[in-house]
């Protein structure tokens, strides 16, 4: 009775594991195989000695992907600055990929005009926003 027990939890956390991993790979914006393939591709890791020496299990690993994914989506979308290509989903997991420290910068952002989008601004327009020095960025906010 008591294996039994076990057995449906194994179970049950077997599946759970696939369907948190299925929301990552769909998730993940870079290039992906089929669901089999990948799957496949994350048990071989795990396997690995480089995994069992650094304590990292399928049932640890698993639900940190998604979050990882997310967090590398919005900080690519936020940022101006240049990022590579998106690896292939094997390639990712299998450098550990998912465990990148996101980039925390506490430089301000440049105050931009609205108009040019240029840094060099020189005056507020009434709290809502910036504006260059330019006379054709001038104008052009006069029309709005």
């Amino acid at each position: 009775m008591a294996s039994e027990k076990a057995h449906t939890e194994s179970v049950r956390a077997k599946e759970m594991n696939k369907y948190l991993f299925e929301k990552a790979r769909k998730l993940y914006p870079g290039r992906c195989r089929g669901f089999d393939d990948e799957w496949e591709n994350i048990v071989k890791e795990s396997k690995k000695s480089g995994w069992k020496h650094k304590g990292r299990t399928l049932e640890n690993v698993i639900p940190l992907l998604k979050p990882a994914i997310e967090k590398q989506i919005a900080y690519r979308e936020s940022s101006k600055e240049w990022c590579p290509q998106w690896k292939h989903f094997a390639t990712w997991i299998n450098g550990g990929w998912w465990t990148e420290e996101i980039p925390q910068t506490n430089k301000p952002k440049p105050r931009r005009c609205r108009i040019c989008d240029r840094t060099d601004v020189r005056s507020s327009v009434d709290g809502k926003g910036w504006l260059c020095w330019r006379p054709e960025c001038k104008t052009e906010y006069a029309k709005l």
